[in-house]
């Protein structure tokens, strides 16, 4: 026994002493000592599992060609050291239009599961073009983006123009979205293309954002000069869409009939967005909605405004890849539902209730009567976990996170999941769980497909703690889960980009602000990354905004992300159903916030045990707005 008990000791000892070599030869290659590197890489053996990112580092020390780098990736297939070198290649190989050599690297990417990016992607088409395929349709469609594009995709955009493929009317397309998305430089870009005969004047833009209205005011010569007003139109929609509606009816008459219906559609649409319930009517001068934005917030103003056959309607001229995303397929049930078309209704919910969602959830809840096929559970075998202890990858990313490079870490925890069957992947995420990577678990076990875990989607740490300040506070416990699980997904340590921390995610100044209130010492703010300190202060601001804001479940929730008092601002001036509340919150990140909340506390509360309620219950009625009533006031910055 004592000799088991020394060996064990060595064994533990020397693994320390390679991985402080690693450490060591990495802070060495990272600063550009590569003497340094050499010295301790040649210490580590081969078998150490990260030799692979010794051998990566040292070939890029080394400025290597080509065939080395394909020596690589062909020597280290399950790294994403490799994925990064393929992709390095690609590149080059498209730069220098060595298309034989750039396709076969593509082709294996996408093999590997790989996703290109938009600038390889560009040399795809390049390469394809080259070969005299046929590539119209898809260089027109990734023309058409408000975004920036990658220089590689010029020469492509430039060989569409001169076959006349890529038109004036795309151009005049693209300024339009870029415009709509207030991407100011790609817009004067795209205006800079049109030709002096087409473009906007110079000053245009910077004139429409000073003084919208005189902009309207005067002179429309150009199609650029047109976009440029109904730009100006839009600036004034989106703070006052009534001044809007009244300036753009005595201006319009200088625009052809479909730029006339746009700017009514933009003025629907920001007031839509501002709940105004003169929206639909504006909508319906605009008639068909010419932008994505404009056929989304008339549908949801139509679900505000209750009519059902308008929803309908809107959904049904939706893109097919729009149509299909569970939100609009729930939302066409339920109008057909209203119409009394409940045969084709109860097929779309039938469909959509076997998905793991929010929607799936409600779904369900629509259904004359539960079905009996339900998702199927599986646990974890001790052959399962110990095969997935033994997989290289997973193997290399627990020790890359154990030495503190999480980044490393991570992309080799994805790309070693790539192809698993849905036992390892949920095999991988107890293993995760096990180790205390809670957000890896989670993420690991939301990807199965038909096989699943529930007790690992929805794990549970610091239960005791989270039960006790939710019983405290008198709020559900599943409910503080469901929040925690999507503010955080239980890394105590985590930090967003505006300062919210923790496993609540709490804003410094909503700390203080808690400390203040809870009689706390001046300084106890400071331990609000402590996980008991901040399930402590985050589950007594859920109850003040819970007791704030008509003791709902929404809008406390809503509250919680974009603040109390713009929770209470989206209410209504009549009641309103909770989940057509929750689809019309003007903030796309809130919106989404709120589904997975409420969902998640769905599975927490399934997981728990107790009185289950239907989530259609938990949404409830959202009350009427009281106009007397003053707004509740963040008491702090709002949450991220």
């Amino acid at each position: 026994m004592r000799l088991l008990i020394t060996l064990l000791f060595f064994s533990l000892s020397a693994q320390a002493s390679v991985d402080s070599d690693f450490q060591a030869a990495r802070e060495a290659y990272q600063k550009g000592k590569f003497e340094r590197f050499f010295k301790y890489a040649d210490k580590i053996p081969e078998s150490y599992p990260l030799a692979p990112y010794l051998r990566f580092w040292r070939l890029k020390a080394n400025t290597p060609g080509n065939v080395a780098l394909r020596k690589f990736i062909d020597e280290n297939p399950d790294t994403p050291l490799s994925d990064r070198l393929r992709n390095d290649l690609a590149r080059q190989y498209g730069r220098a239009e060595n298309w034989a050599e750039f396709r076969l690297q593509y082709q294996a990417m996408l093999l590997s599961h790989s996703r290109p990016d938009q600038e390889l992607q560009c040399f795809n088409l390049r390469s394809r073009l080259a070969e005299g395929g046929k590539v119209e349709a898809e260089g027109v469609a990734l023309w058409r983006t408000a975004r920036d594009l990658p220089s590689s995709c010029d020469p492509l955009f430039s060989a569409l123009a001169e076959s006349g493929t890529l038109t004036t009317e795309d151009r005049l397309a693209r300024l339009r979205l870029a415009l709509d998305d207030n991407n100011l430089r790609l817009a004067r870009e795209m205006n800079a293309r049109l030709g002096a005969d087409l473009a906007m004047e110079d000053d245009a833009l910077a004139r429409a954002q000073r003084d919208p209205e005189r902009f309207l005011d005067g002179a429309v010569n150009t199609a650029g000069q047109h976009e440029a007003a109904l730009y100006a139109l839009t600036q004034i929609a989106k703070k006052a869409p009534e001044t809007a509606a009244r300036v753009w009816e005595t201006q319009q008459t200088k625009f052809p009939e479909a730029e006339q219906r746009y700017g009514w559609g933009q003025i629907g649409l920001h007031a839509a967005r501002s709940h105004d319930p003169r929206a639909l009517a504006w909508f319906t001068r605009a008639g068909t909605p010419q932008s994505e934005a404009q056929l989304l917030w008339k549908t949801r103003a139509s679900l505000r405004g209750g009519k059902w056959l308008d929803v309908y309607n809107s959904i049904e001229a939706m893109p097919e890849a729009l149509r299909n995303e569970p939100v609009w397929r729930y939302w066409k049930a339920r109008a057909l539902k209203a119409m009394n078309a409940n045969y084709p209704a109860n097929v779309l919910f039938a469909k959509l209730s076997q998905e793991i969602n929010y929607y799936g959830l409600l779904a369900e809840e629509e259904l004359p009567a539960r079905l009996e096929e339900r998702p199927v559970e599986y646990k974890v075998t001790p052959d399962d976990l110990k095969t997935a202890e033994a997989h290289i990858g997973l193997k290399r990313s627990l020790l890359l996170r154990r030495l503190g490079d999480m980044g490393n870490a991570t992309g080799e925890w994805d790309w070693a999941l790539r192809g698993m069957s849905d036992r390892q992947i949920l095999a991988a995420a107890e293993l995760a769980r096990r180790e205390g990577w809670y957000d890896r678990a989670i993420s690991s076990a939301d990807r199965t497909r038909s096989e699943h875990d529930f007790d690992l989607r929805y794990i549970a740490p610091y239960r005791d703690l989270a039960t006790a300040y939710a019983h405290n506070n008198s709020l559900d416990e599943a409910w503080v889960f469901g929040l925690m699980r999507q503010e955080s997904r239980f890394v105590d340590y985590a930090r967003s980009g505006v300062g919210a921390s923790g496993l609540m995610q709490i804003m410094p100044a909503t700390a203080k602000w808690i400390a203040n209130r809870l009689g706390l010492g001046r300084k106890a703010h400071a331990g609000v990354n402590n996980p008991e300190t901040n399930i402590r202060f985050g589950t007594y601001y859920l109850k003040h905004i819970y007791d704030s804001l008509d003791q709902s479940p929404v809008l406390a929730t809503a509250g919680y992300n974009a603040g109390p008092g713009r929770a209470r601002k989206w209410q209504a001036e009549t009641a309103l159903e909770g989940a057509i509340y929750v689809e019309s919150i003007p903030f796309s990140e809130t919106r989404e916030y709120v589904k997975k909340v409420l969902a998640n506390a769905m599975f927490y509360r399934n997981r728990f045990g107790g009185e289950a309620r239907p989530l259609k219950d938990r949404l409830g009625t959202i009350l009427a707005r009281n106009p007397n009533k003053p707004l509740p006031a963040d008491e702090a910055a709002p949450q991220p």
